[in-house]
């Protein structure tokens, strides 16, 4: 069983350091109700590719809101390449 361990450990590596999807787009693209606010569905509906870790990496309080600060500063930290 070790040895199958080891042999899954350069993948393993491989995905912990997969690079992170970023999405950019401005506030209001996304806030699709004009809220004020990013929920998930919104979040989710611009991107369907995404995954709840990337909505959580926006929503810095982790209150399930997305605020156009954390919103800003999600874009500061994950700038397009």
């Amino acid at each position: 069983m070790p040895a199958k361990l080891f042999r899954c450990l350069p993948l393993l590596a491989m995905l912990a350091c997969a690079k992170h999807p970023v999405h950019h787009a401005p506030f209001e693209a996304v806030d699709q109700d004009a809220s004020g606010i990013i929920e998930w569905h919104e979040f989710q509906k611009a991107y369907p590719e995404a995954s709840p870790k990337s909505f959580l990496e926006a929503d810095q309080n982790k209150d399930g809101e997305i605020t156009p600060e954390e919103w800003a500063a999600y874009m500061e930290n994950y700038p397009p390449e």
